[in-house]
């Protein structure tokens, strides 16, 4: 299965080439009723394993590429987290659409927003690895997220802001996993080896094809995770409860392409 996604070819040229590092997923079964409502139009939850899934997926992006052009250091790498409910389009496409890509790479902000679709949020968001053990943690100021440039000039404060001012709202994720063994159980392929992005843009439902080698995937132990951002994208109470299913990919080389419209 892994190795058949993969293969597809892309339909057109990249627009984006990126690796991943430090990759991890953590997936919960939910009412398929529910997430029905939040997807884009032409799309409904992928039933896996007989569930509709919910994910928190989060990783490094590093020597980003824009084709023609080889990769540059100048743009620098980011952390993102986000919330993402598996789909299937009509055509029978596997795709993830996100509730949220949260990261304080600004620039990746205004594109996304501009020429994808895919809801990316400012937030404070960063990584560290020691050994088998992966941790990310993002932070949003919703007030801040409206104006990128904004905020990215003034994300220079405390989490409560001025001396004696009251707290601002802000929404965050943490979660530490440890690395366990290779897993080629079909589930874990499935949640993890998506082919594209559903997404809203411009009044129409678009995919963007995802393209990488079939992924060494590894079990994982939960070691924490918290925060309260599901609620702020309509999931309240995600992270009530353990993950159905935890897992952290070793390092890969991913490409993004256009696609075409679904509806």
């Amino acid at each position: 299965m892994s190795e058949a996604r993969a293969a597809v070819p892309l339909r057109h040229r990249p627009v984006t080439v990126h690796a991943w590092e430090d990759v991890v997923f953590a997936h919960w079964r939910h009412d398929p009723q529910v997430l029905a409502r939040m997807l884009p139009r032409g799309t409904r939850p992928d039933v896996v394993d007989g569930s509709a899934w919910v994910g928190l997926s989060a990783y490094v992006f590093r020597e980003t590429q824009v084709p023609p052009f080889p990769p540059s250091g100048r743009l620098g790498s980011m952390t993102e987290v986000t919330i993402e409910v598996l789909t299937i389009d009509d055509h029978g496409r596997h795709g993830v659409a996100h509730r949220t890509v949260d990261t304080a790479n600004v620039p990746a902000i205004v594109a996304a927003h501009a020429l994808l679709g895919v809801p990316y949020t400012f937030a404070h968001a960063g990584s560290r690895r020691r050994g088998d053990t992966v941790a990310h943690r993002s932070v949003r100021h919703p007030n801040r997220a409206l104006h990128p440039f904004r905020a990215a000039r003034a994300f220079r404060l405390t989490p409560t802001d001025r001396p004696g001012g009251s707290p601002r709202p802000r929404h965050s994720a943490a979660v530490r996993v440890t690395a366990g063994p290779v897993t080629t159980a079909p589930l874990a392929v499935e949640l993890t080896t998506r082919v594209g992005i559903h997404a809203r843009h411009l009044a129409q439902t678009v995919f963007w094809q995802r393209q990488h080698p079939p992924l060494t995937i590894r079990s994982a132990q939960v070691e924490h995770l918290s925060g309260d951002l599901p609620a702020a994208v309509g999931l309240p109470g995600l992270f009530d409860r353990a993950p159905d299913s935890a897992l952290v990919v070793d390092a890969t080389t991913v490409r993004y392409a256009w696609g075409d419209v679904v509806r």
